[in-house]
């Protein structure tokens, strides 16, 4: 399964991207590798155990909302302090620690059920506690990254695992679905658990030195409290013009696409009286969006630079938007043509701001740096999908988009008051 998935998304790779000198690093490609393995196992997770919940465990829809909101607690409390501990030593162990203990969780769940014990409990705890471990995961991996590749790869390197990630999400959940079609959910997630191994296998081989003459000498950390380790992150972050005017082009961007992403399914059949299969066109063309910027995004870097990439990727993501609120002019082809706008935009501000991130954020700081990003763009988006819900009541469905894509639109201040607009090398001097 893993195999013939990372065949596929390598083939869905531009010739520019493979050309990149990035595709030879060995510790590089094991990274990669293990990146698409363990997010097929997760699209696997996101749809098997709902379907446990519902099909064996008769959950309710209150339930199945509760089960998927425990996913986004640990990346909201947790942030912060993963961040700090992960910057108090080596990042490898954390990355295979996480992936393995990801792997246990998951075989709890096919045990449980195999002994006629499985409970919407368990799989609320292993909902919460899969957070947990990803929460560390993710943080620790986008802090690994400038330790394998030297900075002028940094954007391809980040471009290949969005690759990874987008790839997986347009062929996981047909994936997933057909594992649970043809062996039950149980044993598809035993796959999942397996995926998670596998995936620490691969992050063994990955041989390149971290930057520990970056960090702090030994013990120097450990005798203080946490606190002071996260407090020292937030006041980095906070004096940096480009991650504070990042941080809110991203709050912008994701609470403008909250408002519409609760209602957007109610939108189209209610709004535009689109079928199932329309639908599900308008999603499939849209998602492949996110193959293609990632796959260009690396060039539009190297001719224009971070800024300008940024600055129109703000713009397309917010057009996007402003495409699907016209869609009752001429439905499928505005549509269309707004969610793949929309989904590449997100991917191109995505690997851009994260290597910006990177090159301006000293090693020793990048764990709590990317965590404080991650905390503060990732908890608006539960509160932007209530106040869609409670705004589409209150002032119907069309109306929501519209001010969600007024939102998006309002993501161009921070971009151009910070400066980021300016930024054209990997090294950005007069930003620091």
């Amino acid at each position: 399964m893993s195999a013939f998935c990372i065949v596929v998304l390598m083939k869905l790779l531009s010739d520019t991207v493979r050309e990149r000198s990035v595709w030879a690093n060995r510790d590089f490609l094991y990274l990669w590798g293990a990146t698409v393995i363990s997010q097929l196992g997760t699209q696997i997770t996101f749809l098997g155990l709902p379907f446990l919940a519902v099909t064996m465990l008769n959950a309710t829809p209150l339930q199945t909302s509760v089960l998927a909101m425990l996913g986004w607690v640990p990346v909201v409390a947790l942030g912060f302090v993963a961040g700090a501990i992960i910057d108090r030593g080596r990042r490898q162990p954390v990355l295979i620690w996480c992936d393995v203990a990801r792997a246990v969780v998951m075989l709890t769940v096919p045990v449980a059920y195999l002994f006629g014990g499985l409970s919407l409990w368990q799989l609320y705890a292993v909902v919460l506690l899969m957070g947990v471990f990803s929460t560390f995961f993710d943080t620790a991996y986008q802090a690994r990254v400038p330790s394998l590749v030297p900075d002028t790869q940094l954007v391809a390197a980040n471009s290949g695992l969005e690759i990874a990630q987008s790839g997986t999400r347009i062929v996981g959940p047909g994936l997933a679905g057909a594992l649970i079609a043809l062996l039950t959910a149980p044993l598809a997630i035993l796959l999942d658990a397996l995926s998670y191994l596998l995936s620490a296998l691969l992050l063994l081989g990955i041989r390149a030195p971290e930057s520990v003459s970056d960090m702090p000498p030994s013990g120097t950390r450990a005798d203080r409290p946490l606190r002071v380790d996260i407090k020292e992150g937030l006041v980095f972050f906070w004096r940096k013009p480009l991650l504070r005017s990042l941080v809110g082009c991203t709050v912008l961007m994701s609470v403008g696409w909250a408002l519409v992403e609760g209602i957007f399914l109610f939108y189209l059949i209610r709004t535009l009286g689109l079928d199932a299969g329309l639908t599900g066109v308008i999603f499939s063309v849209g998602n492949v969006g996110l193959l293609v910027a990632a796959a260009v995004t690396g060039r539009l870097v190297g001719r224009w630079g971070l800024g300008p990439v940024v600055g129109s990727a703000v713009v397309l993501h917010a057009g996007g938007i402003l495409l699907i609120a016209l869609a009752p002019l001429a439905p499928l082809p505005f549509l269309i043509t707004g969610y793949l706008v929309r989904a590449a935009a997100v991917v191109a501000y995505n690997i851009s701001q994260v290597t910006i991130r990177q090159c301006v954020t000293p090693s020793q700081m990048l764990g709590r740096v990317t965590a404080t990003a991650r905390v503060i763009s990732w908890s608006s988006i539960p509160s932007g999908l209530i106040i869609g819900g409670l705004l589409a009541t209150a002032i119907g469905l069309q109306t929501t988009i519209w001010t969600g894509a007024l939102l998006s639109c309002c993501a161009c201040i921070p971009m151009i008051l910070g400066g980021v607009w300016r930024v054209r090398r990997l090294s950005v001097p007069s930003a620091l």
